[in-house]
């Protein structure tokens, strides 16, 4: 006895003494969250880690989705190496089997987003995809309630979530926001809004960001639409049992404590901390006859406190609905008082052929027409991506790229990218819209300035072109043949150099020109253009010179997203006037460049985010001194604005259930 008594000694000691399994530390994890007009998102994270020997996935979890659909998933590395997706994950397999490989795990519960870990040491996971309805309508509101981040067993040290929305402005009368789960902070900004932790207070397991968005009607027009009120059905669930003054927070009371809209009975109104802020006594005189004027006083007063409180968001809304409803008057004069399936079809290249002028004014026009809520234009959608393709399709048809092919080691077929060397453009006077632009380049401070610095006078369609040439040209070896690998190692070998393209690059596609640059001409156009591409198969009578411009019909529909439509529509209406095939090889189409557009979007998006040591360390000082150095549950909760976010509450939420490695 006294033997197995010391020998469980020693075991407990020599257990001691081992050293400590490392595990898996998240430094950071960074969620952009794009709301698109019919209510789904895109979703762009990007998670800093620490990966140690143990395990063999990282995950995140998306329970309770309900008709929230995940799909779309794409994701790379810190090596800009894209990985296989899979839509039926296998969890059973080793660390090697998974190594850059992603795919869908789903459960009784809703799905898993995994991906396997790969090496060891300091690592970066670029994770992309779509939630579709995510924002549906309701009764009052549009909006939605979901976890974008729950931590499990590896909680990152620091979370930030940005939802964004596609409007001139987004202000606390568009859109209120309340968050729940996490110490942290919530925001407005231009157009969006944020959630993040914490600065040195790390997340713990079960911490999650949570976020409760209220949208006013008119902003997107979800596809989903729900019987019932957003107040009701989304918002008070969630705010039970908050750190929230769920009175405020569900709209009767204005968040500087005045009352919103209700008239009579209790106490008047309360205070933003529920203090009181009136009280009065309604009951009946005690002869019992004339008028209560208690009542009528205390209705009176209350009338006045409305209309004081609600004069400033009343003449908001009503100035807002006047300048839209004049912006739309405006357009519709633009468009020869005629609606959008009306204007007869625009059969040349609109604006000269200039891509991207071309592309801001329909950026513009369906900009106007969503805000009206008279938007017709449905499919047409600006992404980087399909920048690189419009343009790389475009070098393609001019001579700059040209495919060869030989035979791999196993003896198939091998499509390589022969890149020539490209011509650089005359610097000539930008596009007319960057100087009337309502969103273009918004960078600040130096990135700004670097980028106009380095690339002022191309900012229009040869320069782009030139600058997506030049890019490839430079990352092919010596016989100037590019394979995917060799540009991604490229773009990351010269991160920092290339993030002013990136920069100029993200902007471009979001430019708009403003209401006042818009010509009828243009207008006409383009949006004739756009319909006649979209009916393309349903029109009867064509020419010999509509066949020509084929190949920039192509460019054009890669830009607006439609490429596939109006390439499928091509190929119905071909025999009718010449062989598509002897106009447009088979070889020729967007397809065969998908290995160089996604090369391109997943490298130049890790330049594009990239962020210098000297940035970061003005970020965190920003933050700290932003937030003060109290903890941060002593600081109030606000109500659908700036301030606290709440750590209880956020019942009824989408989404949520885990997020680390396994």
């Amino acid at each position: 006895m006294k033997k197995l008594l010391i020998a469980g000694i020693l075991c407990l000691l020599g257990i001691a003494g081992l050293p400590a399994f490392a595990q898996h530390q998240i430094d950071s994890v960074f969620i952009l969250v794009d709301l698109m007009d019919d209510g789904s998102a895109r979703v762009r994270e990007r998670r800093d880690c620490q990966v140690s020997e143990q395990g063999t996935e990282g995950f995140i979890t998306f329970n309770n989705m309900g008709d929230i659909e995940v799909k779309d998933l794409q994701m790379f590395d810190e090596d800009n190496v894209d990985y296989t997706v899979e839509e039926e994950w296998d969890v059973n397999r080793s660390r090697e089997e998974k190594t850059r490989r992603c795919g869908y795990h789903r459960t009784s519960e809703g799905v898993e987003v995994c991906w396997g870990i790969g090496k060891a040491g300091k690592r970066r996971y670029y994770i992309f995809y779509t939630l579709t309805n995510l924002v549906k309508s309701y009764d009052d509101f549009d909006g939605f309630c979901h976890s974008f981040y729950e931590a499990a067993n590896s909680p990152a040290a620091f979370a930030m979530v940005n939802v964004i929305m596609d409007v001139d402005s987004l202000s606390k009368k568009d859109a209120r926001l309340w968050t729940f789960g996490y110490d942290g902070w919530k925001g407005h900004c231009s157009n969006y809004v944020w959630a993040r932790t914490e600065e040195g207070a790390p997340m713990r397991n079960g911490d999650a960001i949570i976020m409760l968005m209220e949208i006013k009607k008119g902003l997107l027009h979800p596809t989903v639409k729900k019987e019932g009120t957003f107040k009701e059905l989304v918002k008070r669930p969630a705010l039970e049992g908050s750190e929230y003054d769920i009175e405020v927070a569900l709209g009767d009371t204005l968040e500087d404590g005045t009352l919103r809209s209700s008239l009579m009975g209790g106490q008047v109104g309360s205070g933003h901390e529920g203090s009181p802020v009136h009280s009065y006594s309604f009951n009946q005189e005690e002869d019992g006859g004339g008028f209560n004027w208690g009542l009528i006083g205390g209705f009176l007063l209350i009338l006045g406190l409305i209309g004081w409180a609600a004069k400033g968001t009343i003449a908001s809304d009503i100035a807002f609905k006047k300048r839209q409803k004049q912006r739309f008057a405006d357009l519709t004069k633009l468009m020869g008082g005629k609606k959008w399936d009306e204007l007869p079809y625009w059969r040349e290249l609109p604006m000269q052929g200039n891509l991207l002028s071309s592309s801001a004014v329909l950026a513009t026009v369906m900009h106007i027409l969503r805000l009206s809520k008279n938007n017709p234009i449905k499919g047409i959608d600006f992404t980087v991506q399909h920048l690189y393709e419009a343009f790389i399709l475009r070098m393609f048809y001019q001579g700059g790229i040209t495919l060869d092919y030989d035979t791999d080691k196993h003896g198939k077929n091998r499509q390589l990218f022969r890149i020539h060397e490209p011509v650089k453009p005359a610097k000539k006077p930008e596009l007319d819209v960057t100087k009337n632009a309502e969103s273009s380049f918004s960078l600040y401070g130096s990135r700004r300035r670097v980028a106009q610095e380095l690339y002022q006078g191309l900012i229009r369609d040869e320069g782009i072109q030139y600058l997506l040439h030049d890019l490839l040209y430079k990352a092919a070896n010596e016989d100037h043949l590019l394979q995917p690998d060799e540009l991604r190692a490229y773009v990351k070998k010269n991160i920092e150099q290339l993030r002013p393209m990136a920069d100029v690059l993200y902007n471009v596609i979001a430019l708009r020109k403003d209401d006042n640059a818009l010509r009828a001409e243009e207008v006409q156009q383009v949006v004739g253009f756009v319909h006649y591409l979209q009916d393309f198969s349903l029109v009867q009578e064509r020419h010999i010179e509509e066949v020509n411009l084929w190949k920039e019909y192509l460019v054009f529909a890669s830009f607006y997203g439609i490429a596939d439509q109006v390439r499928r529509d091509m190929k119905k209406v071909a025999p009718d006037t010449t062989k598509l095939d002897e106009l447009i090889p088979p070889h020729q189409v967007v397809e065969d460049f998908k290995p160089i557009t996604t090369a391109l979007n997943t490298s130049l998006y890790a330049a594009y985010v990239y962020e210098t040591a000297y940035e970061r360390e003005q970020r965190r000082s920003y933050s700290s001194s932003s937030s003060g150095s109290s903890s941060s549950r002593s600081y109030s909760s606000s109500s659908g604005g700036s301030g606290h976010s709440s750590y209880s509450g956020g019942g009824g939420h989408s989404g949520g259930g885990g997020s680390g490695f396994r």
